[in-house]
């Protein structure tokens, strides 16, 4: 029954009980729409849902209003005869006043929609995301007035006609944005065609082009190396200019190095014949902000120019700090106790995980020794502070030597007290580490004591278990003075004047020097970067690290005042200020920035608040992530990586032809580059293309011999000037015969360089020298200070993968070959990795004296980190593990040949496939099986049998045919 207001409508109760289909108690009539209620259900049709007037179907009691809609239709069932016309034609009439008001104001918004549709779509200019987005969110709802055909058909000629213009944007959405703007694209490639033939000594390439005419707000364009990145930013500044979609003043272009951007600026006015036009560093264009703000430009510390006069001041400070007792206390403290990370060698699962552990760490004693756990240094650096003179692994008194096994080697020897000290990896239930033979080890401690007791001499016994309960020194300092030692501390001057002349001290203020760098560029306080970094687990090194960083940092920062002067970081901070506060006001619509995967966070949070001052100004960024080696200065790939995400909606463009390194480097160092899965996948193609392989390996143990033979190999190749980089990862890779290499092969112009200063240059070729493995090798296996990894940005989890980055800059600096020199007994990760993957290089070039014909590739089966190289022993050649002496696995070489041996089942077969020697396994403990002569006649007995020594396998077998033994 319909109530006074007509509103209303409600089924009887009489007929909910009896009456078909019912779903629908009440019905009620609303200002946009009709409401169907069920109990505490309800649902809500809009009357623009609804596509033609409510029909009436006629029952016996009862009638049933029917509702078109586009997906079929609703029933309100259960309505008295004597309702069904009236609350039918009230529904019908409400409809219609609905509907015509709804097309009045539908005809209203499509009429402005296709208004602004002209503005922002039809004119003469590439459609930003930001603007399509604003359109479609504001008008987006026509997608679904559009579906109502019934709607549609009710619009006037001139509503329709309207619709018709913007019906494309509705139904295809940013896909017809796409459509226009790649239109536009094509048009202005047309357009401006001599232009881009032109503006360079070479014409811009096609994807050039495209980088140049588009104008998303965000632009990020992937320059390979070598595809003419500086090239692309001359061609979209004059094309901004030539199109009038900017004046040069309301362009800047940014680089990191003046010379970089003096270069920009002056191919900009030769080649477009502009003057004013703004290409800066983020220095020089920090610096103008601030004097713009502050009326007056602030003087910049020589300091912050000057990296050695930096580490000069740092290091002047830390001798000035040295006199002061408190501090000494403390320095002496960092190097004895916390210079290294301590993990317990119980927490490692394999022995390769705990060599690596030691040799990224490069654990010494405050004399300088390698030892082969931390527990030990510990030890070593107690005996050393307290005057107790000591040798290290010394050979032990009596002669334990034989044919078959080593000399036994105390962990120390008190030379002025005949005391032997032996440190046990055993916790206080005599278990070892997991990957120590447990009853081995154990057997072993009892022979040292047996020996040492059969001989009396005097042994100190120290465990594991005493560094994990925090009281090692302490038990120690009672063993020693049990046993009558006596002290006579080391004064701390003299033991930091040893540091000093070991170069500790000088490394020390190195590493603080680089802190302070980092720590201003991140703008904390000392107390917020305690607070920031308390809870790492590494948290006592840093403490310490931060305690002794605290004078140095209050020293600098009182040199900038009393001179009145800034640094670079403090520069950029203040003008990231006054920007985000809106006390700076940019003039520029176009952001330029060039090697944009070099960029901090300090310099792209700059980057966006410049952005954001200006509702039309557009980012235009040209990088390459395969390029991106400065993260230990603080810049971060991620940015480049994950663009997008950190910028906005973002136009890539991808420059993917190389015009300096032929297809041969190409194929090499792209497919090097691209294990990485987090790079960006990218198919550079070369303008240079030839047949034959363009890399070669050079494997010798006497670097001079390697870079002589690249060189004359080079000379055999043309007799044309030529340039040369003579490439290394450190600066100490520098050949120390260079000026002689530099006459003797005078029509070269040779060049020595690290292989970061080489980033952004090329030479015809390019040797690089010291491949190797180790903390100083390429990769840089050196690990880096805990509070350094904190200030700088968040490590990649692919395995040198920065490292890896530098590798292929090195490749890429070469236009014709490049020349790989390296040990074979010691070669880096990245030989391996060519050579077991079969990348397309020359491997065999070099033959003959002082060349080695084969890298070492026998893992050791020991600590599975190392590789078996052949070493020269007293008694016969052998080989051993190249983590020596960390790890002291040792192996016979091939009797017949001197190769190694690899276990093949039950066999040790040489590895010359020319030799066919073997040997059998002893199956009891892995020792090899000999022939000897017995009572009896031949047998084959194991190399660990040693005659009346509890030590001694005495595995024998009668019978062996090696044929079938595998």
């Amino acid at each position: 029954m319909l109530n006074q207001s007509n509103t209303t409508y409600s089924i009887s109760n009489f007929a909910s009980f009896f009456a078909r289909n019912v779903q629908y108690l009440d019905l009620s009539i609303q200002e946009s729409g009709l409401k169907f209620v069920n109990n505490d259900q309800s649902n809500f049709l809009k009357f623009i849902e609804i596509l033609s007037p409510v029909t009436i179907k006629s029952g016996f009691l009862w009638d049933t209003l029917i509702f078109k809609i586009t997906f079929g239709e609703i029933k309100y069932c259960g309505v008295r005869k004597t309702d069904s016309l009236q609350l039918g034609a009230i529904i019908n009439q409400r409809l219609l006043n609905y509907t015509k008001k709804y097309l009045i104001q539908i005809e209203s918004i499509i009429t402005q929609a296709v208004s602004d549709a002209k503005k922002l779509f039809t004119s003469n200019r590439y459609i930003r995301h930001a603007d399509a987005q604003h359109w479609f969110s504001t008008y987006g709802h026509l997608s679904a007035t559009s579906k109502q055909k019934n709607l549609m058909q009710m619009l006037s000629t001139e509503g329709k006609n309207s619709f018709e213009e913007i019906k494309l944007l509705i139904s295809d959405g940013y896909s017809h944005i796409d459509k226009i703007n790649q239109t536009f694209v094509s048009k202005q490639l047309s357009l401006y065609k001599s232009f881009f033939d032109q503006v360079e000594t070479n014409s811009l390439t096609q994807q050039q082009r495209k980088a140049c005419v588009t104008d998303e707000k965000y632009n990020l364009v992937l320059a390979g190396a070598g595809t003419g990145k500086t090239s692309t930013m001359i061609g979209r500044a004059g094309y901004l200019i030539k199109a009038g979609l900017a004046s040069p003043n309301e362009i800047l272009m940014l680089a990191y190095a003046h010379k970089a951007a003096d270069e920009m600026h002056a191919r900009i006015k030769d080649k477009l014949s502009i003057n004013n036009f703004t290409a800066k560093t983020f220095h020089s264009l920090g610096l103008q902000i601030i004097g713009q703000v502050e009326g007056v430009k602030p003087s910049i510390h020589e300091m912050a120019t000057n990296e050695h006069l930096r580490t000069k001041f740092v290091e002047n400070q830390f001798q000035q700090l040295l006199k002061n007792e408190d501090y000494q206390a403390l320095l002496i403290h960092y190097f004895a106790n916390l210079l290294h990370p301590y993990k317990s060698q119980h927490t490692f699962k394999s022995l390769g995980e705990y060599t690596a552990y030691i040799l990224d760490n490069d654990i010494r004693t405050l004399q300088g020794e390698q030892v082969k756990s931390y527990e030990e240094c510990e030890i070593a650096n107690f005996l050393y502070r307290q005057g107790v003179k000591y040798q290290y692994e010394p050979k032990y008194k009596i002669d334990t030597r034989g044919p078959d096994y080593k000399q036994y080697q105390p962990d120390f020897y008190l030379t002025d007290y005949d005391i032997y000290i032996e440190h046990f990896a055993v916790d206080q239930n005599n278990r070892t580490p997991p990957f120590i033979d447990q009853a081995k080890y154990l057997k072993g401690m009892a022979w040292k004591r047996d020996l040492h007791q059969q001989h009396q001499t005097k042994l100190i016994e120290t465990y594991s278990y005493y560094k994990q309960q925090g009281r090692l020194t302490e038990v120690l300092n009672d063993k020693l003075t049990e046993a009558g030692v006596t002290y006579a501390p080391l004064p701390a001057n003299l033991l930091l004047t040893n540091l000093n002349a070991q170069g500790q001290v000088s490394k020390f203020s190195k590493l603080i020097a680089e802190i302070l760098t980092l720590f201003k560029s991140v703008g904390l306080t000392i107390g917020e970067l305690a607070i920031k970094f308390k809870s790492s687990k590494d948290w006592v090194r840093i403490e310490a690290t931060i305690q002794l960083f605290k004078p140095i940092y209050k020293a600098y920062q009182q040199e900038l005042q009393s001179t009145n002067n800034i640094d670079f970081d403090d520069m950029i901070i203040r003008a990231i200020e006054y920007v985000e506060s809106g006390r700076y006001q940019s003039p520029f619509l176009y952001l330029l920035v060039d090697e944009f995967q070099d960029i901090s966070d300090n310099r792209a949070r700059l980057l966006k608040a410049l952005i954001a001052q200006q509702a039309h100004a557009s980012l235009f960024c040209v990088g390459d992530d395969w390029q991106s080696i400065y993260r230990f200065s603080g810049s971060d790939v991620s940015l480049t990586k994950n663009f997008e995400a950190n910028f906005g909606t973002t136009a890539t463009s991808i420059l993917d032809k190389t015009f300096r390194f032929n297809n041969k480097i190409g194929e090499v160092a792209s497919r090097f580059i691209t294990q990485n899965p987090d790079q960006i996948k990218k198919l550079i193609q070369s303008h240079t293309l030839i047949d034959t392989n363009t890399i070669s390996i050079i494997k010798t143990n006497k670097s001079e011999i390697g870079l002589d033979a690249a060189l004359n190999a080079i000379s055999l190749k043309t007799a044309n000037t030529t340039s040369i980089f003579l490439l290394g990862r450190f600066s100490f890779n520098q050949p120390k015969n260079l000026s002689v290499l530099k006459k003797k092969f005078s029509k070269f112009k040779i060049d020595f360089m690290t292989v970061h200063s080489s980033k952004g240059k090329e030479a015809d070729y390019v040797i690089v020298l010291d491949l190797i493995k180790g903390n100083h090798g390429f990769p840089s296996e050196k690990t880096s200070h805990p509070l350094l990894e904190l200030l700088l940005p968040k490590v990649e989890s692919y395995k040198f993968a920065e490292e890896r980055r530098l590798f292929y800059v090195a490749l890429t600096r070469a236009r014709h070959h490049v020349y790989l020199i390296t040990d074979a007994n010691k070669p880096s990760s990245f030989i391996r990795e060519l050579m077991e993957h079969k990348y397309p290089i020359s491997t065999d070039e070099f033959k003959g004296d002082g060349f080695q014909e084969e890298i070492a590739d026998i893992l050791c089966p020991a600590c599975t980190t190392g590789f078996l190289i052949a070493r020269d022993g007293p008694h016969s050649n052998f080989h051993g593990c190249s983590n020596y002496p960390i790890c002291n696995y040792t192996q016979n070489a091939c009797k017949w040949c001197g190769s190694g041996l690899y276990a093949k089942v039950n066999l040790n077969i040489c590895k010359n496939t020319r030799c066919d020697y073997k040997e059998p396994i002893c199956p009891d403990c892995g020792g090899s099986l000999i022939l000897r002569k017995g009572p009896h006649g031949q047998f084959w007995g194991c190399t660990n049998y040693r005659k009346d020594d509890e030590f001694s396998c005495n595995y024998k077998e009668k019978f062996i045919k090696l044929k079938s033994a595998q």
